[in-house]
């Protein structure tokens, strides 16, 4: 691509050269007096000489460098000029009137003679004739030289070269190499200069062995970096390829952002017109308010006035004197009371353009590319809440001191890296525990009605938090005031080393410390004997539910369950608030990470907010790839299979898909999108080519997609709760309304006859039969919270996921809706999960839209 013109122009001066055909790249005619540049290409002279001049007229001043017009390489020259630049002695060789067919032109180069010649010294390098040749023969000088006769080289090739002088003795030809210096020497050289025992020179034939292996050394590894080039060009264009693709996924989000704030500003300016009218009509109405007032004024002092004049031109004494009160108060109150209207109505519309500038730049959104560096915040323990207070049995206010032990024993020395993986534990335990142990004495809380306590749902305790609850715990057995018989005291505690060594008996310290801080808080009253009536939370109450769900380690012994219940309203004081799960066994199991794959990206296996998957027919992993407008297929392992769709509004092209579904039958894909409308389905192979559009206007956002036994295609909408099911013909066969059910669809499965539908904020999951017949509701809130993926096992358990607390969490259920365990996933912190899927071995799938991932979690559970 944008090496190919290099490439080309190089490969054809290499093939020129290799030819044997000496020609110069500038002046496109054969070399003439060539010098060699340090990039190793070669060209007359002449030209060198005339490039020289060029830029020495450009510049002004004189050049000491060439640029390689085939390379742009610099090679540095002297005072000489060209001159100084070492001459290509092969194609020199090649070009000499010497090296002709015709041998009969030739004389001898060894005497002044200019005689014919007759043989040539190879060692010398001349051309001999008939009384040079005698002498090679018998002078002790030429011994040992090499001498061919020209009349027996008929039809043969004569390698012909020229010796070589010393650039500092013109007379000498170099015999010697220096390799301490790496240069050519020659006799007065290696006398003057090169004669001293730190100089290692060699004969120039005895060292030709190694400059050539050396040479042929440099050529075998300049070769492989020449390959390793081509592989890394070709890596190249993939990446220009992804490249461009990032361009156009960036524009087309600045385009849509664009519309998206304009469709904003139009909201805007609609609404800043409606007020301006109604400000405009409140005004109008009191002006014209002020009119009708004046108007009546004037109308009441004119009659006044008239009756007035009437009685004083046709009434006597006793007439006046009568009716003189009555007309007095009239025209006196007329005058006291005569409106002042004060006009000072003002309408201004202000606005601050640089303000709003600068929002929209900061709002708009901004570029991430490889450069970029998030500063991850540095991580801080979260403090227990400093006014959790409990009363003693004298009734004394008296101050925990269990949030000032998390501050002082907490590890804060500890290495960054330790503390900030147990945050959040952290945070969730201290939060936990001032809702939870906030006791009085006689077993009733405290305080209950706080409404904003984050929920702790599925407390998993790890050895530093554990570390710090003993801590804790140990406190409170300090503040103490029941004798050591009558405690409960919690196991032998543990140190730092013991937590770093793993050295924690079991789970039963967390139990036993839990029980000595409630003890702190009930004043020495044994939280396994005390009795603790149960009252039903009340109906209106349910979204104010606070849980902390215990390991089972750590419920079995106690007959209780801690799950405190907080009111928006004051608590009565007739019992304990207590809220325990239909099934009092369940417990949850963890999911171990199977495989996790994908992140934020736009390349290959990389992910942008995909809004839905599906399993195929190979339970492979088919992604909605959403603001990438792509549909990635994944085998189950993870590994990248294919991808098809591009982004456009056209037919066959993708726009924000969002769900996408598998025909059994078939293997074709149903994928929802945008398109030119609020919601699109279109069909495609197997293979990813596009078969047909089916219009589904009716349809605002696709909550959920299904395919059933018989090939028909379930679509749930999420903003009016509606089932649709569409053949794939594209036909509408049936639909029905469910928003008298539910409110707010999240996902749908489909089990025989019956539609398993997910109610987001419902907390649970909608059941109807296939004619949209309500049959039943599974879950429910702190089972079920914002249920956002379900399946159904081939024996008809149900699958419900949600993501609430940032862990993915599994409720499996009967068909009839009996809880019969719970999963949670533990290792890793999720947003906005999308869907739930269970293979053939009993994994489930699920897509971490926020996280940009998929996750395939093992839960040991059987099917």
């Amino acid at each position: 691509m944008f090496g190919d013109c290099l490439k080309n122009n190089i490969t054809d001066v290499a093939l020129c050269e290799s030819s044997g055909v000496q020609n110069c790249s500038i002046c496109n005619l054969k070399l003439c007096s060539p010098r060699i540049l340090s990039c190793l290409h070669v060209f007359c002279e002449a030209c060198l000489d005339k490039l020289l001049v060029d830029e020495s007229a450009d510049t002004g001043e004189n050049c000491e460098r060439i640029l390689c017009p085939l390379c742009k390489q610099v090679t540095q020259i002297n005072d000489k000029g060209v001159s100084s630049l070492i001459p290509d002695y092969i194609s020199a060789c090649l070009l000499d009137p010497l090296a002709a067919d015709n041998v009969e032109s030739i004389h001898c180069t060894s005497c002044k003679s200019k005689e014919e010649a007759v043989a040539y010294c190879k060692d010398c390098s001349n051309f001999l004739c008939s009384n040079c040749n005698i002498a090679h023969k018998f002078m002790r000088c030429f011994e040992n030289h090499t001498v061919l006769n020209l009349s027996n080289l008929d039809g043969q090739n004569l390698s012909i070269h020229k010796p070589i002088y010393c650039a500092h003795h013109k007379s000498e030809h170099l015999k010697f190499f220096c390799f301490t210096c790496q240069v050519p020497i020659c006799n007065e050289c290696l006398e003057k200069e090169h004669t001293s025992s730190d100089h290692h020179f060699e004969d120039a034939k005895t060292a030709e062995f190694r400059i050539r292996k050396e040479l042929e050394s440099l050529i075998k590894e300049s070769r492989s970096k020449g390959k390793f080039c081509e592989r890394t060009t070709a890596t190249l264009e993939s990446a220009l390829e992804d490249l461009q693709q990032q361009h156009d996924t960036a524009k087309d989000l600045i385009t849509e952002s664009f519309h998206s704030y304009k469709a904003i500003l139009e909201k805007c300016k609609v609404n800043a017109l409606n007020k301006l009218d109604q400000l405009h009509s409140e005004r109008e109405l009191k002006i014209m308010d002020i009119f009708h007032n004046l108007d009546e004024t004037v109308e009441k002092i004119e009659s006044a006035c008239n009756f007035t004049s009437r009685l004083l031109q046709h009434g006597n004494c006793y007439e006046l004197i009568t009716l003189k009160q009555m007309i007095s108060t009239q025209l006196l109150k007329l005058i006291n009371n005569t409106p002042k209207p004060e006009v000072s109505f003002s309408i201004e519309f202000e606005t601050d353009i640089d303000k709003f500038e600068n929002s929209i730049k900061n709002s708009f959104g901004k570029f991430q590319t490889e450069d970029t560096r998030s500063e991850s915040p540095v991580p801080t323990l979260t403090n227990l809440n400093p006014s959790l207070n409990h009363t003693n049995s004298s009734g004394i206010g008296m101050s925990n001191r269990c949030s000032t032990s998390l501050t002082t024993s907490s590890p804060i020395s500890l290495p960054t890296s330790m503390q900030s993986s147990f945050d959040s534990e952290l945070s969730t335990i201290s939060t936990s525990l001032t809702s939870n142990f906030n006791i009085a004495s006689n077993g009733l809380p405290v305080d209950a009605t706080s409404a904003s306590m984050p929920v702790a749902t599925g407390l998993q305790l790890s050895s530093i938090a554990e570390y710090n609850l003993q801590q804790l715990a140990s406190l409170a057995e300090k503040t103490d005031a029941v004798s050591a018989s009558n405690a409960s005291s919690p196991s032998p505690s543990f140190s730092l080393a013991d937590l770093f060594t793993g050295d924690i008996s079991s789970t039963n310290n967390v139990l036993n410390n839990l029980q000595a801080l409630a003890k702190l808080g009930l004043n020495g009253t044994d939280l396994s004997t005390s009795v603790l009536p149960t009252v039903p939370p009340r109906i209106d109450s349910v979204d104010n539910v606070q849980a902390m769900d215990l390991p089972s380690s750590m419920i079995s012994p106690i007959p209780i369950d801690l799950n405190i219940v907080n009111h928006s309203s004051p608590v009565p004081t007739t019992g304990n608030i207590i809220n325990t799960r239909a099934n009092g066994n369940v417990k949850l199991t963890p999911m171990q990470i199977r495989c996790k794959f994908g992140q934020l990206g736009a390349t290959k296996g990389q992910f942008n907010s995909p809004h839905g998957f599906c399993l195929g027919l190979e339970e492979d992993i088919i992604v909605a790839d959403t603001n990438n407008h792509r549909i990635e297929v994944f085998d189950k392992t993870g590994t990248f299979k294919f991808q098809f769709g591009f982004p456009g509004k056209e037919e066959g092209q993708l726009w924000y898909p969002r769900k996408v579904a598998v025909m059994r039958t078939s293997g074709k894909f149903v994928v929802c999108d945008r398109g030119n409308e609020r919601s699109r389905m279109q069909i495609f192979t197997k293979n990813g080519h596009f078969i047909k559009k089916i219009g589904i206007r009716y349809i605002d956002i696709v909550a959920g997609l299904a395919v059933t036994v018989q090939g028909h295609i379930v679509a749930v909408d999420s903003v009016s709760p509606t089932v649709f099911v569409i053949a794939e013909s594209g036909d509408l066969l049936h639909w029905f309304d469910c928003s008298d059910y539910m409110r707010e669809p999240s996902d749908i499965a489909i089990n025989g006859k019956e539609y398993f539908v997910c109610d987001f904020k419902g907390h649970c999951v909608v059941v109807f039969s296939e004619e949209g017949i309500f049959q039943r509701r599974i879950g429910g809130e702190n089972i079920t919270n914002f249920p956002n993926g379900i399946d159904i096992s081939d024996a008809g358990d149900v699958l419900i996921g949600d993501s609430h607390g940032n862990r993915f969490h599994v409720a499996v259920f009967s068909r009839d809706g009996t809880l019969v365990s719970e999963f949670e996933c533990p290792y890793v912190k999720v947003s906005r999960c999308c869907g739930l899927k269970i293979t053939s071995e009993g994994y489930v799938v699920t897509l971490a839209k926020n996280n940009h991932h998929v996750l395939v979690l093992n839960t040991l559970y059987i099917l």
